[in-house]
Order: structure tokens, then C-alpha cells, then sequence
């Protein structure tokens, strides 16, 4: 029962210093389902793997999906206030383990971004006392993925399907 309220709580604002990773709104959400852009969103966004994100959420509830702790969140570059890409969790823990997931916009990418926003992720996912582990799965032609996950700790490990997983142990 408790994991079930857990889960319910809002997804926290997350600061980084040059990043916030914020919950989407009810419209931006909407927009993204439909591949759509707005002002404030970055060239590039959103890309056809944000759209997927988002027709998904709509169908699994909408925009109470993305409140959760456990959402996937806009990636908001501080100095511009675009929305640069997406990142969060997959879902809540399963076996104990959280998985996160992320994108950046081409432009935004090779800016140390994913680092800031790995680390913001790491330290909401170690609060919850049963999260032994956090995974990522990272297609074998990305690269600078593998490498942001390998610089915030990650270590590579045997995966069932096709795409590379990479995992973090709880810290001692």
C-alpha cells in the first residue's frame, strides 16, 4: 500500500544548474501527442520518440501519468526556458529497480545536459528505500547515451533484448 501512494505523489520540480526537469502540463502533453510545437519548445522537439512518450501517457491516464514521481518530465534549459527533451523514470520500480530514460534535442546534445539530468534522476531514485538499483537500455548506435550513463556510474550488463543495458547499484 504505501509503494501505491508513493507513486501517487507529484513528480518533484528537479533543479540542476543549468537544467529543470518539471512535469508536463495537461496542453504539452496534448502537443507532443501530436507532434506538435509550441513557442517555448526547442527546435527538434518534439522528437518521434517524444510523441510515442506521449500518445503512451495519454492512454495509460493522461496527465495524471506524468504527475507521478515515477513520470517522464520536460527538460527545461534554464537560460532560454525551451524545452530541450524529456527525461524520468519508465515507470515505478520493478524488482526493485528503476529505469530511467531521457532524449535531448541534436542541438542540445554534447552540453554535459545528460549528466545534469542522470544525476537529478539518481538522487530522487535513492530517496525510496526500495530501489536497490537504477538500469538504462540504450540503443547500440547511441553512443554519447552509453557514455553519459558510464560517467555517472553505470556499468554495463547482460540485457534480453537487443538494445545495451547499463545499471547502477545502490551506493553503499
Amino acid at each position: 500500500m504505501t509503494e501505491d501512494l508513493e507513486a501517487l505523489r507529484p513528480a518533484p520540480v528537479l533543479e540542476t544548474d543549468r537544467l529543470l526537469l518539471r512535469p508536463f502540463t495537461a496542453e504539452e502533453l496534448d502537443a507532443v501527442a501530436a507532434g506538435e510545437t509550441a513557442p517555448y519548445f526547442a527546435a527538434g522537439f518534439p522528437a518521434a520518440a517524444d510523441v510515442d512518450f506521449a500518445r503512451e501517457s495519454l492512454l495509460a491516464g493522461g496527465y495524471f501519468f506524468t504527475e507521478s514521481v515515477y513520470a517522464r518530465m520536460a527538460v527545461v534549459e534554464k537560460a532560454t526556458g525551451q524545452v530541450v527533451g524529456t527525461a524520468g523514470f519508465v515507470g515505478p520500480p520493478i524488482d526493485d529497480e528503476l529505469e530511467v530514460v531521457g532524449s535531448l534535442t541534436p542541438a542540445h546534445r554534447d552540453r554535459g545536459y545528460a549528466q545534469e539530468g542522470i544525476a537529478a534522476l539518481l538522487r530522487v531514485a535513492f530517496t525510496h528505500a526500495s530501489v536497490t538499483g537504477v538500469r538504462a537500455s540504450v540503443p547500440g548506435d547511441n553512443a554519447p547515451a552509453a557514455q553519459a550513463l558510464v560517467a555517472a556510474g553505470f556499468v554495463q550488463r547482460e540485457g534480453p533484448g537487443p538494445e545495451t543495458d547499463y545499471f547502477l547499484p545502490r551506493p553503499a
